[in-house]
């Protein structure tokens, strides 16, 4: 990501690959209220509102409940699967003169904002909402971390002054929001494993449709549910699929169902193969006379080193213990992992976030 000091003196980085949608009209958010899991309960509407939140060191309080100007949330499918990852943004002046006071900026990947726009379009029916897409080169989404103000006080107040708000995701660890484009036009925008492809791996957030693909992953294994505020209460008439997401909720409050359960986790990736990991490669707990019975998970994304697996909650937390014995991948592995081929095979060293839920007791 570029990376560029504002006016406020607040380092700001600019992320790349994100798109801007427009959800104006007078029902514009009783609109995203039917269809989003987070909801519209605790965006900002009033840009002139007093901010209430405090901070003693760096990001270092959060009130789950205060009013903010960025909410995280997913768009699911009637099965409860999501379709695609987003964040709202609203109640900041910028916004307010590009939507309006009841409306909202939509931010999601570059690969999801086409038909995502069409989804939504879809689903107005009679109400006054209107979509439309934003020109590239209007606004730039920015973001702020933790490590870029040991020696400053960041409060809800301080992030406001610059555009941002607490990522919802990590509110103790990271700022968001929506700035003018020509605020960060002083650098290239780049990835590279110090970027935010890196810290979202370090950290063990999925993004975007490669890395939760479309109907296939529920809310809850790819840690929605874990967030502040971006999953709603699930009832009958809450969102599409908040049946689903309810049943498999319950289904985890015990231990071992929690257990049982697949989550995405943040990994390491040695050996020689590494380089040529893969989303979609097989992850084993060894190698015996068939890998069937021996699957732990599926690798969900993988960049110099770092990446993201969906795994079993219990065979995770089994090898992220110290000394305890890495994953494999199936790629490049014969019968016994003794026998695999060095330069494709891997290992995968998995780690527990510190933000997971404790697991159940009896």
């Amino acid at each position: 990501f570029s990376r560029v000091l504002c006016e406020h003196t607040m380092l700001l980085h600019k992320l790349p690959r994100r798109a801007l949608l427009a959800i104006t009209g007078t029902d514009a958010r009783l609109f995203l209220d039917a269809l989003i899991t987070c909801g519209t309960t605790y965006l900002r509407k009033d840009p002139t509102l007093a901010y209430t939140g405090t901070a003693t060191t760096s990001m270092g309080d959060f009130d789950a409940t205060t009013l903010k100007h960025c909410v995280y949330g997913v768009l699911l499918t009637e099965t409860g699967r999501v379709m695609y990852d987003l964040f709202l943004h609203a109640g900041t002046p910028l916004i307010e003169r590009q939507v309006g006071r009841d409306g909202v900026l939509l931010e999601c990947s570059q690969r999801a904002v086409e038909h995502l726009s069409i989804v939504l379009r879809r689903s107005i029916q009679h109400a006054d909402v209107q979509v439309n897409s934003v020109p590239n080169g209007t606004f730039a989404v920015a973001a702020t971390f933790a490590e870029d103000h040991a020696d400053m006080h960041v409060d809800d107040e301080t992030l406001a002054n610059a555009g941002l708000s607490r990522d919802p995701r990590l509110p103790l660890a990271a700022g968001r929001g929506i700035v003018p484009a020509h605020h960060l036009d002083s650098a290239e925008s780049f990835l590279d494993s110090t970027g935010y492809r890196a810290w979202r791996y370090a950290q063990g957030l999925p993004c975007g449709p490669l890395e939760m693909r479309p109907g296939v992953i529920t809310p809850v294994a790819s840690n929605v549910a874990n967030h502040y505020g971006c999953l709603r209460k699930p009832t009958k008439y809450s969102y599409p699929g908040a049946e689903a997401v309810a049943d498999e909720i319950a289904r985890e409050s015990t231990r071992e169902g929690f257990l049982n359960s697949k989550r995405i986790v943040p990994v390491r990736i040695n050996g020689l193969g590494a380089n040529g990991a893969m989303g979609g490669d097989d992850l084993v707990i060894e190698r015996g006379a068939g890998a069937g019975a021996n699957l732990a998970g599926r690798l969900i994304a993988a960049d110099e080193g770092r990446g993201l697996a969906l795994m079993r909650v219990r065979d995770a937390i089994r090898a992220s213990a110290h000394g305890s014995t890495p994953l494999h991948s199936v790629v490049g592995a014969k019968v016994r992992w003794s026998d695999a081929d060095a330069s494709v095979a891997y290992e995968i060293v998995p780690s527990i976030p510190s933000w997971w839920p404790e697991v159940p007791k009896e």
